[in-house]
Parts: C-alpha cells; structure tokens; sequence
C-alpha cells in the first residue's frame, strides 16, 4: 500500500475501511504474518534519532496515522482521503471485526492486571470475542530460549490478531523481530488498553480534533510529561517545515 514519507517516518494515507478490509484478506492466508505500527509524533522523532527504530517501523505492512499531527502533516503532503485513526479507536474497530468474524485474540505486554481490566471492558460490547492467548513479560531482557517459547506459543494458540502492548518504541521493534516468526497479524496498540480499560483518561473529542490531546495528557502527568511534549512538538515543526520547504532531505 502506498506510504508518505513525514521526515523520514513512512505513513499510511489509509481508511478504517480499507484497513479493516486488509486484515480480513491478511486473515485467508494464515501462514504469514503482518504488523500494524500505530504512529504518532513521538514516534516520528524517534525515529530521526534512531535508525533500527526507524527500519521497525518504516518496515511495517501498515502504518497508521494515530496522532493529529501526523494525519494533517499528510494532508499537507497531498494525501486529502486519509483518516485519522486514533490508536483507541483502531483497537475497538479491530475487536468488532473480531467479534463478527470470531477472529481469536491475544495480548502480549503490559500487567496481567491490566490485561484482565482490557479484556473485561471489551467483552461488555463485544461478549464474543474469544482472548485465547495472554502473556505479561518481565522487565528485563529476554533469552533467546524464552523468546522461542513465547513464539511456540503464540503460534499454538492459533490466535488471529496479536495485540502488542509495550509501547513504542519497543512494540515496533518487537513486531519487526517476529515478523517471520509468528502466523497472525501483530498491532501495536500501546496507550490504547488503558483508555479501554479506564485506567486513563481519554480526552474530549473536541481537544482530539483540534490537535491538542496532548494538552490534556500533560495536565493529567506534567511532571512526566512536560519536558517530552514539549521538545517533541517543537522538533517535530522544526524538521517538517524543512522537508516542506524543501531545505532538507530526509533519507
């Protein structure tokens, strides 16, 4: 599918129409595998500094416009049919189709507590779905031995769709790495399990659509949050205003 570059970050100028259609056409042919990035900002920047986050993501069969941002940034680069596709909204478009079509599901990341919380919030709408697989890793670095495990069983649960909840940029990574090695469709929900679930907040409509969730966000955390949206925006300007200028190319 065709993709946009935003500094050197490639983009899908894609529907939630056409993507769900992509993954039940991916769903016929259960011997490969396929990964979703869900792509903001923060992401973006990321990616400039670097270069194996940057082959990750710009690898992925779709990449998703989640932040406002990214999706006007699209439209300014000539894409006017794209949507913007919020990461929460892509998970719950993601777990009706899985409803519908009895698509298993799997998590892999986050807390099990968590998991437990997203599971139970999703079944109130959609009390199909069936969640055949779960997996909480630990905080450090995997062994090769275990990283085998956790593939074999993934695979065993004959699961459709793999929600991959480690946040970017450690999803896409993730995702890249076991492209060849798992059979089902990998989505990299991030932040989007715990708006499902409640354990934060999601922010009003209008603030979405004017491009300043992020505002919300940070009067939620500002000590977290403060110094990173505030570097990540301004670079973020800094760099696009090049590419559109055409004062830099970005490889």
């Amino acid at each position: 599918m065709k993709k946009v570059k935003i500094i050197n970050f490639l983009i899908n100028p894609i529907t939630m129409n056409q993507l769900i259609n992509k993954i039940k056409l991916w769903r016929n042919f259960k011997n490969k595998s396929h990964y979703i990035c869900i792509s903001s900002v923060h992401g973006c920047i990321e990616s400039y500094f670097d270069k194996n986050f940057k082959k990750a993501h710009n690898a992925a069969d779709i990449a998703v416009p989640d932040g406002r941002p990214i999706y006007w940034a699209l439209r300014i680069l000539g894409s006017n049919k794209a949507q913007h596709l919020p990461g929460y909204l892509v998970t719950k478009k993601i777990c009706e189709l899985a409803n519908e079509r009895n698509f298993k599901i799997g998590l892999y990341g986050s807390t099990l507590k968590n998991q437990n919380f997203f599971i139970k919030s999703i079944k109130r709408k959609y009390n199909k779905i069936d969640f055949s697989y779960k997996y909480s890793p630990p905080f450090r670095k995997l062994s090769k031995l275990e990283k085998k495990k956790i593939q074999k069983s993934i695979n065993k649960s004959n699961i459709d769709i793999l929600f991959v909840v480690l946040g970017a940029p450690k999803q896409d990574m993730w995702m890249h790495e076991n492209k060849n090695k798992l059979k089902c469709v990998m989505v990299g929900i991030g932040a989007a399990m715990d708006f499902i679930s409640g354990n934060k907040i999601l922010p009003p409509k209008i603030l979405e659509y004017m491009g300043l969730a992020w505002l919300f966000r940070l009067m939620a955390e500002p000590r977290r949050l403060f110094w990173r949206y505030f570097s990540i925006i301004f670079i973020f300007i800094f760099l696009f205003l090049l590419q559109i200028t055409g004062l830099k190319k970005f490889k």
